[in-house]
């Protein structure tokens, strides 16, 4: 059925899932236990059983999808869907969990509302199982480089690389600090690393995390 604004249900929710850069396979993940299959019959014009969690996923509420008049999904929800959260690459490459740090965007992951408003954090895939079980191989990080670092929070440090070689990197828990130097802890297995402080590139705070 054609709506009084001139588009179907089906032609809608095509064109707010585009605008959001969404496939099929994401947007049903977004709204969970159905399959892209689903989004791919209603958007042919199938059955509405799921348009509730469609339009949830989507920013929007099931009337303006159904007759394009109801509220208008809000530029800010919109904007917030197309600002995704930049994961940085890291490489493991040696013990206690250091990795290569090349700084390269490698992937997109959906932005937290905690990072929402803060246009330098990113992200970053865990390597190694230094840290389990509080972060595993493979699990994301959310990195929030303007937030103060405090003894017991969870850090993502950049030590310098040998001359010519790019900084390494790792994730722990920031146990001691003094004017000279930090102490990192790592959970597996128990052992507390030192780096001096001319050493440290940068040590950003870790604040959530979440699958990847």
């Amino acid at each position: 059925m054609i709506s009084p604004a001139g588009k179907t249900l089906g032609q809608r929710v095509r064109e707010r899932r585009l605008e959001l850069g969404l496939s099929q396979p994401q947007l049903a993940k977004k709204v969970g236990g159905i399959t892209y299959q689903a989004i791919q019959q209603l958007e042919r014009g199938g059955g509405t059983k799921h348009l509730v969690g469609i339009a949830r996923a989507l920013g929007t509420n099931a009337e303006f999808l159904q007759d394009g008049h109801g509220p208008t999904p809000s530029k800010r929800t919109l904007n917030q869907a197309l600002d995704p959260l930049k994961v940085l690459g890291m490489a493991e490459c040696g013990r206690d969990g250091w990795s290569l740090w090349n700084g390269e965007t490698i992937d997109l992951v959906e932005r937290p509302a905690s990072l929402r408003d803060v246009p330098n954090a990113y992200a970053v895939y865990v390597v190694g199982t230094s840290m389990v079980p509080r972060y595993n191989p493979g699990e994301v990080v959310h990195v929030h480089p303007g937030k103060p670092v405090t003894l017991g929070a969870y850090v993502l440090l950049q030590r310098r690389g040998k001359r010519g070689e790019p900084p390494v990197a790792v994730i722990k828990r920031l146990a001691k600090r003094t004017g000279a130097k930090v102490v990192l802890e790592q959970y597996n297995p128990p052992d507390l690393i030192e780096i001096t402080n001319s050493d440290i590139v940068s040590m950003h705070r870790v604040v959530g995390s979440g699958e990847s």
